[in-house]
């Protein structure tokens, strides 16, 4: 019930997350969030935790339920793909008991994005989970540079991604591209629409990580629904 669009180059990661959380019951929406934060940067380390999917867990606020894993990670002692595989274990329980309970038949996706000081290349690896039937599924995707990769239900409604387009490109015109997807998604003929409300985007380079849209809850920038000029 989301979009989030990320661009990997040899140099930085782009992430563009849309705000809207959907509740739902038996098919029909019962309640809409539109300024619900998806991306979650770990302080003081190049790397990123996104969230897609059911965001109910452990019968918390999703900000707290990562918080907790963040605050005990070292992130400097791990590559992008030991982190994932903490976090994996660390949600795993949370997000078997919310689909399980909850009788969805959407999942649960978190990313781990950015820098490892032991890599030399940027990575997104994808951890996706489902249950179906009584089982519960997990898959897990790596990706690298150069690539582009739409992630949540939203990713129906756009064209195919085309990483020619953020090669050798600025950051402002990778933005912008995900503006376009993101305008792509939150204007199709869908009912209900799950993708809309407020974006956030972060970039990330091997020193940092840094906001450009901020969430609202964050105060560091005015979120918005409108897609003005790239400006980084």
């Amino acid at each position: 019930m989301t979009l989030i669009v990320g661009s990997i180059r040899a140099h930085d990661v782009i992430l563009t997350a849309d705000g809207r959380s959907t509740r739902m019951e038996n098919g029909v929406v019962t309640a809409i969030d539109d300024h619900f934060q998806k991306l979650f940067p770990i302080p003081a380390h190049p790397v990123v935790i996104a969230h897609m999917g059911e965001n109910d867990l452990a019968g918390e606020p999703l900000g707290r339920f990562l918080g907790r894993f963040i605050e005990k990670l070292n992130a400097g002692n791990f590559t992008i793909q030991q982190i994932a595989d903490r976090l994996r274990c660390y949600a795993q329980p949370a997000v078997r008991a919310r689909l399980k309970t909850a009788g969805s038949v959407n999942g649960c996706n978190l990313w781990v994005a950015g820098f490892s000081y032991l890599e030399p290349e940027p990575a997104i690896v994808e951890t996706f989970w489902k249950y179906k039937e009584g089982v519960l599924y997990t898959e897990e995707r790596r990706f690298g540079p150069t690539s582009v990769v739409p992630g949540g239900d939203g990713a129906k409604q756009i064209e195919p991604v085309n990483w020619h387009a953020i090669d050798g490109k600025s950051i402002r015109q990778v933005r912008a591209y995900h503006h376009t997807l993101m305008r792509e998604a939150t204007t199709a003929n869908v009912k209900p629409n799950t993708v809309g409300g407020d974006i956030e985007e972060i970039v990330i380079t091997p020193e940092r990580w840094k906001w450009v849209k901020a969430p609202r809850e964050n105060k560091a920038a005015p979120a918005t629904r409108s897609f003005p000029d790239p400006k980084m």
